[in-house]
Parts: C-alpha cells; structure tokens; sequence
C-alpha cells in the first residue's frame, strides 16, 4: 500500500470539521493544566509523589503533541498515529504507578483517546486505537499477576478479580469506539452535506447572477445609441433586472447571517394589500420577460398588520420569483389576499409543475431543490428565507401542490405577532 493510498484510508477525511491543531491545542492546554495541579500537590498537599515517574509519563504524552501542533500545515498521518501510540504507552504506565488493575478511574483515559482517534484520522482508527489500549492494559496486568512487572500499590486486587476488570474494560473500549465510530460518521456526514449545499448555492448563484448581470449590460449599450424617448424603458428595465440581482444576493447573506443570529423584525403598521401591489407591480416586468401574466385578487376587507415591511416585501417577492419561474411560458401567477378569524393570508398559485410529496416535506429548508427545479433558476434559499420571516412574526407558511397541477404557497400572518 503506498503512502498515498494509507492517507486516503487511514488519514481524517478532508472534508471541513474539527481542527486536528485546535484539538490539540486543547489537549496541550489540558497536559498543561494536569502538570500545573500535579506540582501544586507534590508541594503542598503530597510530597511524596513519584515526580521522575510521572514527569515521564506527562513528557511522553506532551512531545508529539507539541509536534502535531508546530507541524506546518496539517499533520500527516503518521505523526498522529505516532501521538496516539504515545498517549497509549503513556496512559498504560500512568494506570501501572497508580495501582495497575486497582485503579479503576485511569482506563477512562483511553476512551477519550478512542474518540480523538476517530476526530484525527478516520473511523477505523477508533477500533485501532481501542484495540491497542485494550491489548496494553491486559498486558500490563498480565505481566502484574504473574509478577513480570512489581505491585505499585498497597492493594493487589486476586487474579479472578483482576481478570474480571481486564474483561470489563476491554469490553467497554470497544463498545465506546462503535459509539463514537457512529457518532463521528454522522457528524462528517452533516459537514459533507453542508459542503456539497454551500458549492451547489455559490455555483447556483454565480448562474443566476449572469441572467440580470447580461441584461443590464445588453440594455445599457442599447440605451446609448437609442432615442431618449426608448432611453426611460431601458433603464426602467436595467433597473428591475438591478433589483432581481440584488434579491439574489440577498437571499444568500440572509441565510448567512441567519446562522449567528435570529432574525428580528421592526414592526410597523403595514397595509398588506398595498404591500402586495407594489410588490406584483416590481416583478411584472420580470414576469413579462418570461411570457407570464400575475394576477391579482386582492381582498377588499384586509385589515392593517404589525409587522417588518421590508421583510415581508421580501417574502412575498420570494414566493412570486419562484411561482414566475416555474409557471412556463404564457402561463398565469395568481397573488390574492384573504383574511380569517386569526389572521391574514397570502398566497401565491402558479400552474407549473407541481412538487412531489417527497420534496414538500424538505422546501423550506436550507439549500433544498425540488426534483422540479433541475435546470431552473435559484440557489435553494428563497423558499428557506420566506420561512424564516414568516416565523419571525408568528406566522406560518403552508404549500398545496399536486404534480402537473402547479402549487400554492400561503403565508398565514397574525393580526399582530405576540413579538410585538
């Protein structure tokens, strides 16, 4: 097996995840601190502890830590299985000048060890790493029963209990590396999803972008040579495809700066059925360019809400770009506005292709493209976005949709959100 082929199998995945120096830094850090009680106890509370033994042993531990974390770059494999065979001798001796099989606390040692195995290289590391402490701690009591190594302590547990505790331990290494085997694979499995949605919204929207990004260009060189009575059409229509833009990019630093932070309204009275015209009236043109028509049944008893204007601009627009683009060519976007005993609703109906039950139950997530919107525009935000504003004033969302027949998506808002 080449050098290559034992990084691919046995090295940690390149995926983003924890950091192999941070976690190290961590451990260091811990090393430091143990040193740090260990002498306070040694001169304050216990002289007679066996400092040359122990220092050893902290030594032993501390070296290839120190070189994984001044190591340039990532650290190759076989400097941290190098640090992980020496965090075994060192815990192995470090149970042996603390009583051998009478300690019964030092084995929990190698449990941590079997999951920063799998955190640092891969998930057979962890049986690895649990194969050899269980093999170094029966071979330390072994070689304790049959008087190859002295008793360090006062008390010598009998051979039937000593095996016992071999039998117990061992077990339990193993049990705790299928734990965290299991553990870490769905943790890597979350990044490599994570991964593969951010590449696929960053390749979506440098797409999406060359749409409006070409028209405003295409119109701006066609605006210089045009008569000043076409000029106003053509910058009205650069303007729209300005804004289109402008949502995109929106969309993605929304969902960004929804991971550090809530969203947080500011509530205002809003008149909804104005709200919605404006908004229709922006994307007509959008719509105009594709052959569709918007429609609007606007209700006529629609009562003035409390709520962040710009945002539910936001979502509504959100629902209308996805209903314009998937309605087809020459085919129709209904808006309308409705209202119920607890709150307001709009909703946005196209005739496109439906959603499947499948995809329905995952729309409003991060990322998330319907089986539909293979070829379409969109980085899987928008839907997410409106979700999320939604949410922010007490409302709900709700979609109805049957394959071939189009959908509907229905923001329900309250009246005036407990939030405010």
């Amino acid at each position: 097996m080449t050098s290559a082929s034992r990084e691919r199998r046995w090295g940690r995945d390149r995926l983003p995840g924890p950091s192999i120096r941070a976690i190290y830094i961590t451990k260091a850090i811990a090393i430091g601190a143990i040193l740090v009680m260990f002498w306070l106890t040694k001169l304050f509370v216990f002289p007679g502890l066996p400092a040359v033994q122990d220092m050893a042993i902290i030594v032993l531990v501390l070296i290839p830590t120190i070189a994984v974390i001044a190591w340039p770059g990532e650290a190759p494999v076989s400097l941290l299985a190098t640090s992980i065979a020496a965090d075994i001798a060192a815990i192995t001796a470090g149970i042996y000048v603390g009583g051998g099989a009478d300690n019964t606390s030092g084995p929990l040692l190698y449990a941590l060890l079997t999951v920063l195995a799998g955190l640092v290289l891969s998930e057979p590391a962890n049986y690895l790493t649990a194969a050899g402490s269980a093999l170094a701690y029966s071979t330390m009591v072994w070689a304790e029963q049959t008087k190859r190594l002295p008793h360090m302590a006062a008390y010598g547990k009998p051979l039937d209990d000593a095996a016992a505790t071999v039998i117990v331990i061992d077990v339990s290494l193993f049990l705790v590396a299928w734990v965290a085997s299991f553990a870490i694979r769905q943790m890597r499995a979350v990044y490599t999803r994570a991964a593969e949605m951010r590449g696929e919204a960053v390749s979506a929207l440098s797409h999406d972008l060359k749409n409006p990004l070409t028209i405003i260009q295409g119109y701006a060189e066609m605006a210089g040579d045009a008569p000043v009575t076409a000029r106003a059409d053509y910058l009205r229509r650069i303007h729209h495809s300005a804004q289109q833009a402008l949502d995109l990019v929106h969309n993605v630093l929304d969902a960004a700066a929804l991971e550090s932070r809530p969203m947080m309204p500011t509530y205002e009275p809003v008149r909804l059925n104005e709200l919605v015209e404006h908004i229709a009236h922006f994307y007509e043109l959008i719509a105009e360019g594709k052959g569709v028509e918007i429609v609007r049944a606007l209700a006529t008893d629609v009562p003035i809400i409390h709520g962040d204007r710009q945002l539910l601009g936001r979502a509504i627009g959100n629902l209308l770009s996805n209903a314009i683009k998937y309605a087809g060519h020459a085919g129709t976007v209904q808006v309308s506005t409705s209202v119920s005993a607890t709150c307001v609703c709009v909703a946005v109906s196209d005739g496109g292709p439906g959603i499947a039950a499948a995809d329905r139950a995952h729309l409003f997530e991060k990322f998330h493209r319907p089986n539909t919107a293979q070829g379409a525009e969109g980085t899987g935000l928008g839907l997410y976005i409106v979700a999320c504003i939604t949410e922010a004033h007490g409302g709900t969302v709700r979609v109805h949709s049957e394959p071939g027949r189009g959908s509907t998506f229905t923001i329900e808002l309250p009246f005036r959100p407990s939030a405010a």
